[in-house]
């Protein structure tokens, strides 16, 4: 199989239909397209989500922790805790340990979250650092969110933009692949960028549909789950899809598609109130973008500039790990 995350047809025919057994306190279970279960706990609920970082090496603490709490706010939650399972392998150095430690640490803190416990060890089974983070959040229960909400007719939004994640690791990780250089002020514009906890829980509080936080598979990928989880159909405009300039040249240069890209910092919200919800947004100073609308149907098309109309009826496989793909063959763009 390939890098990545397991295509949804492989997820469920391998790994969801194994799990059969549900409690009734259990109110969003495992499934495609939902990143947090749902637990009730009377006039509240948990929300609990678990996610890794693979693909990066500078900054994977701070990623780790904004991806897991990230999900959290998709959910309408607000985050409370996180725990913390981190393989190193033998050899890592005591001070890159903590290093990443306090990376974590600093960034749940600005998030007012608890670093809670977890789990670390040195094992000859990974080749490099891996972190994956469970986080626990708590939302009212007339208030949480789900990926399946979406219906037909839903204004779909996208907040801040395309690509923010992987800028953010092409530039730290991958500075040597690129013919420019970017400066710190760039960068850190986009790792400021990657908590969508601020607008999760706006949307939430004004009342929405769905939401999905934009991770593996871009854009793109993120509609698809949501379609996935809700059956229904989507439209997503292309050309009302922002790209933020540096990740435009970057992309260019890599022959990267950002639609597909690595995304963690954009939220996908569908609303029947999208203009309104814009506008409330953009007042607390968070960017959206009106990029399309949810329709009858089962997958999305993406309608491009041209007015070409693409179906959207596979895994979308990030460009990222295309790129590693490339560069592990010695064939990546730009070389």
């Amino acid at each position: 199989m390939k890098a990545g995350k397991l295509p949804g047809e492989l997820l469920e025919r391998m790994v969801l239909s194994a799990i059969q057994f549900k409690r009734e306190d259990v109110l969003v279970h495992a499934g495609l397209g939902e990143d947090c279960a749902v637990i009730d706990f009377g006039e509240e609920v948990c929300l609990i989500t678990s996610d890794p970082i693979t693909g990066a090496v500078e900054g994977l603490g701070e990623l780790a922790v904004h991806v897991a709490c990230n999900d959290l706010a998709a959910n309408g939650g607000t985050p409370v805790g996180v725990q913390v399972v981190l393989l190193v392998p033998e050899g890592t150095e005591e001070g890159y340990i903590r290093r990443v430690m306090e990376d974590i640490h600093a960034t749940a803190a600005r998030l007012g979250v608890e670093v809670i416990g977890g789990h670390t060890e040195v094992t000859d089974r990974v080749r490099d650092c891996v972190v994956a983070i469970t986080a626990v959040g708590r939302a009212p229960k007339a208030r949480y969110v789900t990926s399946g909400g979406a219906q037909p007719g839903d204004d779909i939004l996208l907040t801040k933009g395309a690509g923010i994640e992987a800028t953010a690791i092409l530039v730290r990780d991958f500075a040597h692949l690129l013919p420019f250089s970017v400066a710190p002020e760039e960068l850190e514009f986009f790792t400021g960028q990657l908590s969508v906890v601020p607008e999760g829980l706006l949307a939430a509080e004004f009342g929405v549909h769905a939401m999905h936080d934009v991770t593996e598979g871009g854009i793109l990928g993120a509609v698809r789950e949501i379609c996935l989880a809700a059956g229904v159909g989507a439209e997503i405009w292309e050309e009302r899809v922002y790209v933020p300039e540096l990740t435009r040249r970057i992309c260019a240069h890599l022959g990267l598609d950002p639609l597909a890209l690595l995304s963690s910092g954009a939220l996908l919200i569908a609303s029947p109130q999208g203009q309104e919800l814009k506008a409330k947004l953009e007042e607390a100073q968070v960017s959206a973008f009106l990029i399309g609308r949810i329709t009858p149907g089962s997958h999305p098309v993406l309608i491009r500039a041209s007015g070409e109309r693409v179906k959207i009826a596979k895994h979308v496989e990030d460009e990222l790990w295309k790129l590693f793909a490339r560069m592990e063959e010695g064939t990546h763009h730009g070389s």
